[in-house]
């Protein structure tokens, strides 16, 4: 018999309860899905607590961020050692593509192993595209 796929997603999106959903969908697929969010996210004039609200079928485990708050350069100091705990067949990086957390879970994934993912959202293609292309042509 075939072990379950597991897949280790980091994400400070997921947080939100509302976010939570699609993780219970995933893993109704009969994939092994453990989920690492900070305990909280901070905006400029806020603080986002983590809410536990669609949790069934998934581990959602909080694990320490440093500069949070930072979309850029925050990053997870205990990722190596949870990555190699889980030993996870895919990391799905579900971070903006071109921030430090990105960076730090696609070199810690693959060199332990294990394949990556991370999807370019709307906003994140056209953050890249405006800064790229045109940020002084009014796009």
């Amino acid at each position: 018999m075939l072990e379950p796929l597991r897949v280790l997603m980091v994400s400070k999106a997921c947080i939100v309860g509302i976010y939570q959903r699609k993780l219970e969908e995933i893993a109704a697929l009969d994939i092994n899905l453990r989920v690492l969010v900070p305990p909280s996210w901070k905006a400029a004039q806020d603080e986002t607590r983590l809410e536990r609200v669609a949790t069934q079928g998934y581990d959602l485990e909080v694990t320490p961020i440093h500069f949070n708050g930072n979309f850029h350069l925050h990053y997870y100091p205990e990722l190596a050692r949870q990555i190699r705990a889980f030993r996870p067949h895919i990391v799905h990086i579900d971070e903006e593509p071109y921030n430090l957390a990105t960076w730090q879970a696609l070199w810690l994934a693959r060199r332990m192993g294990a394949k990556t993912l991370f999807l370019a959202g709307r906003t994140s293609t056209a953050s890249i595209h405006r800064r790229l292309i045109g940020a002084n042509t009014g796009y």
